[in-house]
């Protein structure tokens, strides 16, 4: 049997209303983002257009914008991370005999482990935050918006020695000229410190 005329204008207007048939919708689909292309991020897919490290995106630079409450939390710190060293110092210059020619290996080890505890360990349990950094609201993350991982966080207390040379100029004047306020120790280690409302929930 033939088909008549009016129904091949029948079919022809449904296609272009998106359908091709009674309640048959048409095949196209509008193209959806797959939630598992990418993992979560603290505001969710990234934006368009968003640079990235591989498939993960980056940090927004205005959320690094923080340099006036790290320089406060950094004077905090150091004063913090230096009570065991400085203390470990001055009671082993203070013995006498056989443990006083080891006294200063002595408090060499006992200050590095500090140092570990202070700058590593601590923020690897506690959210990328020292006290400090508690006391401020702010914390250390990936730049990829990840939790910093304890290589990230150690690399970074290392480079301390280089972000302290001449009161601490090196790794403000680094900070300062950073896209996204990074010191030497964040570049290498590829972190960065944003608002503790920003960064993923752990």
């Amino acid at each position: 049997m033939s088909n008549m005329p009016g129904d091949d204008a029948d079919r022809q207007q449904a296609n272009r209303q998106g359908t091709v048939g009674p309640d048959v919708p048409a095949a196209r689909k509008e193209p959806r983002y797959e939630e598992s292309s990418y993992p979560q991020t603290p505001y969710g897919r990234p934006a368009y257009g968003e640079p990235t490290y591989g498939r993960l995106p980056v940090v927004p630079e205005t959320e690094t914008r923080v340099t006036g409450r790290r320089i406060v939390q950094y004077i905090i710190d150091y004063a913090l991370a230096g009570i065991i060293p400085a203390l470990a110092y001055w009671l082993f210059d203070r013995s006498s005999g056989t443990l006083h020619s080891w006294g200063w290996f002595v408090a060499t080890v006992i200050s590095l482990a500090a140092y570990f505890v202070y700058w590593v360990v601590i923020p690897y349990a506690h959210r990328g935050q020292t006290f400090g950094m508690q006391l401020l609201r702010i914390h250390v993350i990936g730049k990829n918006g990840q939790k910093a991982s304890m290589l990230q966080l150690f690399a970074r207390g290392v480079f301390l020695i280089v972000d302290t040379l001449f009161f601490g100029l090196v790794g403000l004047i680094t900070i300062l000229a950073s896209r996204h306020r990074q010191r030497v120790g964040d570049h290498v280690a590829k972190t960065v410190v944003v608002p503790i409302r920003y960064g993923p929930r752990f």
